[in-house]
């Protein structure tokens, strides 16, 4: 790289940095990151990283490192851009002068990711997969049983703090539905409710008292969540890991107050995401077997729990699953045409499990639930984005025809849309439809679909502003609006935080667990759904490098581990569809949760692929 090239490159970085991290012009600070930067590249540290005896080799080994690098920098840069908005112009009007600034920053983000996400890349496949294949795993009951317990010690300060539990709207309008204050309703899944149900019965027939009953059910969700970290720590270990990496996995759960809160919250998403991190290293699991053997029982049963409860116990589980499943068959269905034999065993199996789990489903959202007369959710609750849509456009007095007011007028008054509306929040607009006539949209959907095609042919650009702000939490890296919960929120059945301890000082610790991911970066990477989901698309080029490095050896092995990214990647997919809340952690759990079990699948290389998988494991 010659001296101008590199002035270049180092002035366009330094231009991002400014803009991105609001700098001013005059800052010193500025010129100490040119110069910086610039010495750098001349010297060859970012030049492209073409130290002959580091990088080439590199290169050499793992074909595509340049490639994947311009791909996961180009996917990052793009996110940003649509993460700050309108403020990577800072306030200019020009269209010629922000279109300058938009370009620059993003060229010189780009082209900082680039040479960065080369060198990471670079070291973490030399490093991805360096164990020794020699040491002796320890059992995985055991291994369960300690981080188990370890775990459970965890949660118990949150579950005393706060007993019996946490309750939210959500788990009100649930509860009500358990204690027959009100009609069944499938708005929350209603298998989940049956659930608290049982466990609630069960707890105030022991105890005599409606505390009792709700601590029941948290105790058992504690539990279950517990059991499926752990589970998945045993995985690991069962196929190669070592306790380095398992003790990371638990550090992973246990140094975000998330988990423990959620494990003491009445809501559906923490069973949900338990679910989801099961069948995920489910599929690991059966990913690291030899293509001949069969899939053992184990692994079957878990399948079957696991993608069941996906499917019923979130709304956009069964989209998501269905999804995981035509890709994993996809996958499959490939490999069968390449060795019939030997994907035999693996491929109907698949088949069987994954229509078996349909079809249950379908027969208890259908049949079941109607002969409990279990009423539908309300149907705005199935549109939030093309409602969020439609708003902006009446938020943003863009001109409506005649005939296009009566038809938003047949629901609701336009005035309420203009004053109600809130980007990256389809509450106000659901309950726009919900307070009007919402019989009539749901009778009338042929009308509102071309209304709404109308409009946004029309006016796209509000279309995209309504969409990006409904969405960008879960793929910018935008800090959560909504977090967790602590204690029993105020509500209108007379229930109220009963703390076993510490009641003097349960609402210090609570602001304080509910506040630290704002206070320290890197740390709080784990709470933004947005930048899990880039170190996805990352993790995805690791595997895709060493399988193309690996494609000789690893035969029929290549891209599977992929497919363990799939149950958490297609929850992802389903909310950019659908989602209520711009930024809800909850909504992205699932993703969450499994980050530290898909970590270590990610960087553990395809050596893992020949750790031999025991039946009678666990």
């Amino acid at each position: 790289m010659n001296k101008k090239a590199a002035l270049v490159i180092a002035y366009l970085i330094t231009f991002a940095v400014y803009n991105i991290g609001g700098f001013e012009s005059s800052d010193i600070l500025m010129g100490v990151v040119f110069a910086v930067i610039y010495i750098l590249l001349d010297i060859g540290f970012l030049r492209g990283l073409d130290i002959k005896t580091t990088v080439d080799d590199a290169e050499k080994e793992y074909p595509g490192i340049r490639k994947a690098s311009g791909i996961t920098a180009g996917i990052w840069t793009l996110s940003h851009i649509i993460y700050m908005g309108d403020e990577i112009c800072r306030g200019l009007e020009n269209p010629l002068f922000s279109g300058v600034y938009m370009v620059l920053t993003g060229v010189g983000l780009f082209l900082a990711l680039y040479y960065a996400l080369r060198l990471i890349y670079i070291c973490l496949l030399k490093a991805a997969g360096r164990h020794d294949s020699t040491t002796r795993a320890p059992a995985p009951g055991r291994v369960m049983v300690i981080y188990a317990g370890i775990i459970l010690l965890c949660m118990l300060p949150f579950f005393i703090l706060n007993f019996p539990g946490t309750l939210t709207v959500d788990s009100f309008d649930q509860l009500a539905q358990v204690r027959g204050l009100a009609d069944y309703s499938d708005h929350h899944p209603w298998v989940h409710t049956m659930l608290i149900k049982a466990l609630y019965q069960a707890g105030y027939k022991l105890t005599g008292d409606i505390y009792g009953g709700i601590a029941v059910y948290t105790g058992v969700q504690m539990v279950l969540l517990t059991v499926s970290v752990a589970y998945a720590i045993a995985v690991m270990s069962e196929t190669g890991c070592n306790r380095t990496c398992r003790i990371l996995m638990l550090l992973g759960f246990v140094l975000y107050p998330y988990n423990e809160a959620y494990s003491i919250t009445m809501w559906k998403d923490v069973l949900f995401a338990a679910a989801v991190l099961v069948l995920t290293v489910t599929i690991y699991r059966i990913s690291c077997m030899d293509r001949g053997g069969r899939v053992p029982l184990r692994d079957i049963i878990l399948f079957l729990i696991s993608g069941t409860a996906m499917c019923t116990l979130r709304h956009n589980g069964l989209y998501a699953y269905i999804l995981t499943m035509i890709i994993i068959l996809v996958y499959e269905v490939r490999i069968y045409k390449v060795n019939r034999e030997s994907n035999y065993h693996r491929c109907i199996p698949l088949f069987l499990m994954m229509l078996v789990t349909v079809l249950a489903v379908g027969i208890l959202k259908g049949p079941i639930q109607r002969a409990n007369n279990v009423k539908e959710g309300d149907f705005a609750h199935n549109l939030p984005i093309p409602l969020q849509q439609v708003a902006r456009v009446v938020y943003d007095g863009c001109e409506l025809t005649q005939s296009e007011t009566i038809s938003l007028e047949r629901i609701n008054t336009i005035e309420f849309l203009r004053e109600e509306y809130t980007p990256g929040g389809a509450d106000p607009v659901m309950q726009w439809v919900v307070f009007g006539d919402s019989g009539y949209l749901e009778s009338h959907k042929s009308e509102y679909i071309s209304l709404w095609i109308k409009l946004g042919l029309r006016y796209p650009m509000e279309y995209i502003r309504a969409y990006t702000d409904q969405t960008k939490g879960y793929y910018t890296t935008m800090m959560p609006e909504q977090t967790e919960y602590y204690g029993i929120l105020p509500n209108d059945y007379g229930l109220e935080p009963m703390p076993l301890a510490g009641a003097s000082v349960r609402i210090k610790l609570n602001e304080i667990c509910s506040k630290i991911h704002n206070m320290f970066p890197v740390y709080g990477i784990l709470y933004s759904m947005g930048a899990c989901l880039l170190l996805l698309i990352f993790g995805a080029g690791i595997i895709i490098l060493q399988d193309k490095k690996d494609g000789i050896k690893t035969g029929m092995k290549q891209g599977s581990r992929l497919l363990a990214y799939m149950p958490a990647a297609s929850i992802t997919i389903t909310l950019m569809i659908a989602a209520p809340l711009a930024a809800d952690l909850r909504y992205s759990y699932p993703l969450l949760l499994s980050m530290p079990a898909l970590i270590c699948i990610t960087l553990k290389g395809n050596e893992a692929g020949n750790v031999k998988i025991q039946k009678e494991s666990i």
